[in-house]
């Protein structure tokens, strides 16, 4: 019998590769999944986690460290988050704060294209505020809403 529990794991480089060769979990992030060359570049140690649904890893989730006590906080995810929204939700709100907490980090913030509302109200729920448009800041020339928490 498969196992359809969620479970989080530490994030890997191989996560990341096969997530980003997945189908997005939404069409506008496709565009951005080619700029994001290298997976392991997300990776920092303890900083980033994957929830994984059988042996197949649905979405990755974790920060990088900026300058000090600042993070750049992100998330990439395939379409089975749909299958699971609620779980990957609460997975993503537990750690995150969690993680921040452990690690001194003070602020986490994140780019969201303005034609991403999903990630917009995610962004918010998750308890980032809204700091302003940076317009053509994505990778694509998108406009994109500079989010940020401070813990």
């Amino acid at each position: 019998m498969m196992d359809n529990m969620l479970h989080i794991v530490p994030y890997t480089k191989e996560h990341g590769d096969f997530i980003l060769s997945c189908q997005m979990n939404h069409k506008v992030l496709e565009a951005d999944k080619r700029y994001i060359s290298e997976a392991n570049n997300l990776c920092e140690q303890d900083l980033a986690f994957t929830g994984i649904v059988g042996k197949k890893p649905i979405f990755a989730a974790g920060m990088k460290r900026i300058w000090g006590s600042v993070a750049e906080g992100w998330v990439i995810g395939t379409q089975d988050v749909w299958n699971y929204p609620l779980s990957v939700a609460k997975a993503i709100k537990k750690d995150f704060a969690k993680v921040a907490r452990q690690h001194n980090i003070t602020r986490v913030q994140t780019a969201i294209r303005k034609d991403f509302p999903h990630g917009q109200k995610f962004a918010e729920w998750l308890g980032l505020e809204n700091e302003g448009l940076m317009k053509k800041y994505g990778f694509d020339g998108s406009d994109q809403y500079r989010y940020a928490r401070v813990f």
